[in-house]
C-alpha cells in the first residue's frame, strides 16, 4: 500500500489549479495541465498540506459520511448557477434552449433520473447513486436584478481560451457556480480538441472556480458538463493512477466501488478489464477482478450513465462539511439561495430583456435587403421596436425583419425589445454599407495612398478585437511617402486578430489590362509565426466575398525575421499580381485585403494598381506568360510559362482555399529563359475543389485559380 503522503503528492499535482481537466474528442493529450499544476505546487506548497488534510478527513470519516446520506429521492443541496457565454465575431452563440436542455441533463445525471440509467450493468447497478444535488439557474444577479442566469459577452479570449477568459465575465463564486462557454482552447491540436476543463475544490472557492466548456458541446445529449462538474465536486477520473496502489480507499480515484482502470478508454467495450488485480480495502466485490466501470461519468467512454456511492460520498463531503475548508457549503445555504433567487418556490421568471441583434449582411448594393435577427437575452421579448435609418420600411415591430436599402450610404440601426417587466435599447452605429450600382472608379486606377483624405473616404476598415487596424502611414513606402500598414508588432501573439480593408468599387470593363497588382512588405518576429494575408473580391458590393489569393507566411515574408518593429527599406517590397481576365466585363468589383495576425511583425501595402497600363518589363521583367489549362479539369492540368530571362529561384506551389500547400510542382530551382510546360496532379491526388497555383520567379509572383471537378 502506498503511503498517503506519496499518493497525495501525486494527486495534488493534478489538483492545484483551475485547469484540472481537458477532455478531447479523440485519443491524445486529454489532460493539458500537468506542467501548469506542477508550477502551482512549486509556487504554493501549502496547497499540498490543505489537500492532504481533506483527503485524510474523507478517509477517516468515509463510513460516517456515507451513513448520513439519504437514499430517498430528496434534494440535499441546491446550487445556484450562472452561465457566461463568451463569443467572438458573432461565433460561439449558445441559445437559452440549449442551456435549459443542458441543465436538465445535468440534474438528471446528478439525481439518477437519466433515461439511460437502465443501461448500467447489473454488477454496478447496486452502487449507482442519486447524488441528491439540484442545479438551478440564478434568478437574481449580484446586484439583486432579475436575471435568467445567463450572461453574454463578446471577447477575443473566447478563442484559444484559458483561465484569462474568466476575467471577461465573472460572478462571485462564493455565491454562484460559474460556467463559461468558449469557442476553442489553448492547447487544441486538431483533430484532437479540448472539450472542457474544471477546477478541483481543494484549491478553494476563488475567482477561477467553475467549469469552462466548448460552446458546441452544450446540449440535451452531452455529458461533458456532468463530467466537469464532478471534478468541481472533488472527483478524479476512474483511471486516476492506473492499476497502482493496494488500498482502494487511498489509491486511484479513492473510490472503492469504481474498479481501477489502467488508462483512459473510449470505445465502451463491456468486457474491458485493464487492471488484472483490484486494490484491497472496503471493495464491494471482495477484491474480485472486476471489469472497468466504463459507464461512470468520470470515465472518457461515451456510454456514461452513473456516479457511484463512494463518489457521492466524496461530493457530499465537499458540499456539506466545514472540515474540508473549501467553501462549497456556502453556495447551498438558505441565505444564499434567497440572495440568488434560487430558493423555493422556484419557477419561471419574467425579466426585462437585454437588447442585442445580428444581421446577415454588412455590405450590400442599392436595392438589396438585410435580415435582422433579435438576439436579446435575459428574457424572451414579447414586443419589438426597430428603427432603420435609410431603410424601407424605416421601422418594424416584428422579431426578425427584412429591410431594403435603396440609397448608397452607411446606416445605423436601433433595436428596442421589451417584456411586461420592462425594455432595453441598443443602437449599432454605421453597420450597413450600401454601395451604388455604378462603380466609384472607371478605367485604370493606381492608388499609392498619398492622399489621406481620399484614403479615409474611399476605403472601408474592418477592425478585429484590438486597437491596431490598417492605417495610413509615412513610416515607409514602396513609392512616394505614404503606404498603409498594421502595427502587428504590438498585437499579442495569442490574439488571432483579423483586420480587413475594403477598396472602393472599380469598373474593369474599360481597362485593357485586367491585372491587379499591389506591393507588400512583411517580416516575422520568429520563424514559427503563421500570419497570412488573404485577398478577396466581390461582385455584389461586398455581400459575398470570393477568395482570390491566399498569401501564407512563407510567401508573405519579404524581409528577415526581426524582434524590433519592422519598417521596410526600398528593397524589402515584393509585388503580387492577380489576373482578373475572367472578370474583365465586371462593372462593379471590390477588393478586400484581410490580414490574419499570428504573432508576426508589421505588414505594409502600397501601390494598388488596378488595370494600369503597365508593361511587362516594368513589373515582370522575367515572366512573359503563365497559363493553367484545361481549367476546370477532370484530369491532370498543365502549366505553361515563358521565361524572358534566366530565373535563379522558381517555385510553383498548389494551395487549397485555406492557404495550405498541397503539392509543389517546382521548389526553388533555377530555369533558363524559354518556354516550358509542366504537368500537375499527374497521379490525381487532389480532391475535387478550388485550388490556387502560385507561380514565383525571383520574387515576381502570379496566382491563378484551378478548379478540379
Amino acid at each position: 500500500m502506498k503511503s498517503i503522503r506519496l499518493s497525495l503528492i501525486m494527486i495534488v499535482l493534478f489538483v492545484i489549479s483551475a485547469n484540472t481537466y481537458a477532455q478531447n474528442i479523440k485519443t491524445g493529450n486529454w489532460c493539458r495541465t500537468d506542467q501548469y499544476m506542477q508550477e502551482k505546487y512549486n509556487q504554493n506548497p501549502a496547497l499540498l498540506i490543505q489537500n492532504e488534510l481533506i483527503e485524510q478527513y474523507i478517509l477517516d470519516h468515509r463510513e460516517e459520511i456515507k451513513a448520513s446520506t439519504n437514499d430517498k429521492k430528496t434534494i440535499n443541496f441546491i446550487i445556484p448557477v450562472v452561465w457566461h457565454v463568451v463569443s467572438y465575431n458573432g461565433n460561439g452563440y449558445v441559445s437559452k434552449a440549449d442551456i435549459d436542455d443542458q441543465m436538465l441533463t445535468l440534474n438528471e445525471d446528478y439525481q439518477r433520473l437519466n433515461a439511460d440509467a437502465v443501461n448500467t450493468r447489473p454488477q454496478f447497478a447496486p452502487y449507482a447513486a442519486d447524488v441528491q444535488v439540484e442545479f438551478r439557474l440564478a434568478h437574481l444577479d449580484p446586484n439583486g436584478n432579475c436575471t435568467e442566469g445567463i450572461v453574454r459577452v463578446e471577447s477575443p479570449l473566447a478563442e484559444n481560451a484559458d483561465d484569462n477568459v474568466k476575467s471577461v465575465s465573472y460572478w462571485n463564486s462564493k455565491k454562484y457556480f460559474n460556467i463559461w462557454t468558449v469557442l476553442s482552447f489553448a492547447g487544441d491540436n486538431p483533430p484532437s480538441i479540448i472539450l472542457g476543463y474544471a477546477q478541483f475544490p481543494a484549491s478553494g472557492i476563488n475567482a477561477t472556480y467553475g467549469v469552462v466548456v466548448r460552446y458546441n458541446y452544450v446540449s440535451r445529449t452531452d455529458r461533458t458538463l456532468s463530467h466537469e462538474v464532478g471534478h468541481c465536486m472533488g472527483l478524479y477520473h476512474t483511471f486516476q493512477g492506473g492499476c497502482s496502489g493496494s488500498s482502494c480507499a487511498s489509491a486511484g480515484d479513492n473510490c472503492c466501488d469504481t474498479p481501477p482502470v489502467d488508462v483512459a478508454t473510449y470505445g465502451c467495450l463491456t468486457t474491458q478489464n485493464t487492471c488484472n488485480t483490484d486494490a484491497n480495502g472496503p471493495d464491494p466485490w471482495a477484491s474480485t477482478n472486476m471489469e472497468d466501470q466504463i459507464e461512470n461519468y468520470m470515465s472518457y467512454d461515451a456510454c456514461q450513465n452513473m456516479f457511484s456511492q463512494d463518489q457521492k460520498t466524496r461530493m457530499n463531503t465537499y458540499l456539506n462539511s466545514t472540515s474540508t475548508s473549501t467553501g462549497l457549503k456556502q453556495l447551498t445555504t438558505p441565505a444564499n439561495l434567497s440572495f440568488t433567487g434560487t430558493a423555493d418556490p422556484y419557477g419561471p421568471v419574467t425579466c426585462a430583456p437585454i437588447a442585442d441583434f445580428t444581421y446577415d449582411k454588412e455590405f450590400i448594393c442599392e436595392g438589396s435587403s438585410v435580415t435582422f435577427t433579435d438576439e436579446s437575452y435575459n428574457a424572451i421579448p414579447t414586443a419589438w421596436n426597430w428603427t432603420f435609418i435609410g431603410g424601407t420600411p424605416s421601422s418594424s415591430s416584428v422579431a426578425n425583419p427584412t429591410i431594403t436599402y435603396n440609397t448608397a450610404g452607411t446606416y445605423s440601426v436601433t433595436h428596442q425589445p421589451s417584456t411586461s417587466a420592462g425594455s432595453d435599447v441598443i443602437t449599432k452605429t454605421n453597420i450597413i454599407t450600401v454601395s451604388s450600382l455604378t462603380a466609384d472608379y472607371v478605367g485604370p486606377i493606381i492608388d499609392g495612398f498619398e492622399n489621406t483624405t481620399q484614403f479615409n473616404n474611399d476605403w472601408i476598415l474592418g477592425n478585429g478585437s484590438d486597437a491596431y487596424n490598417w492605417e495610413n502611414t509615412t513610416l515607409a513606402a514602396a513609392t512616394g511617402t505614404h503606404s498603409i500598414r498594421i502595427n502587428n508588432y504590438s498585437v499579442p501573439s495569442s490574439s488571432s486578430d483579423v483586420d480587413y480593408i475594403v477598396s472602393p468599387s472599380y469598373d474593369l470593363s474599360a481597362s485593357a489590362n485586367k491585372l491587379v497588382k499591389f506591393k507588400v512588405a512583411f517580416a516575422k518576429k520568429i520563424a514559427g509565426n503563421t500570419d497570412r494575408l488573404m485577398v478577396y473580391y466581390s461582385l455584389n458590393c461586398g455581400g459575398t466575398w470570393i477568395l482570390k489569393m491566399p498569401i501564407t507566411t512563407g510567401n508573405l515574408k519579404t524581409a528577415p525575421d526581426q524582434t524590433t518593429p519592422f519598417i521596410p527599406n526600398s528593397s524589402q517590397w515584393v509585388e503580387k499580381t492577380i489576373d482578373f481576365t475572367s472578370l474583365g466585363a465586371s462593372t462593379n468589383i471590390r477588393l478586400k485585403f484581410q490580414f490574419e495576425s499570428a504573432g508576426g511583425n508589421n505588414i505594409y501595402l502600397d501601390d494598388i494598381n488596378i488595370g494600369g497600363a503597365v508593361g511587362v518589363d516594368e513589373f515582370f521583367d522575367n515572366i512573359g506568360s503563365f497559363y493553367v489549362y484545361p481549367n476546370p479539369t477532370h484530369s491532370n492540368a498543365q502549366i505553361s510559362f515563358n521565361l524572358i530571362k534566366d530565373v535563379k529561384n522558381l517555385s510553383i506551389k498548389i494551395r487549397n482555399t485555406l492557404g495550405q500547400v498541397v503539392t509543389e510542382v517546382v521548389n526553388g530551382q533555377s530555369f533558363n529563359s524559354g518556354k516550358y510546360t509542366l504537368k500537375i496532379d499527374e497521379e490525381r491526388k487532389l480532391a475535387s475543389g478550388i485550388y490556387f497555383v502560385e507561380f514565383n520567379a525571383d520574387k515576381n509572383s502570379k496566382t491563378k485559380k484551378l478548379i478540379i471537378q
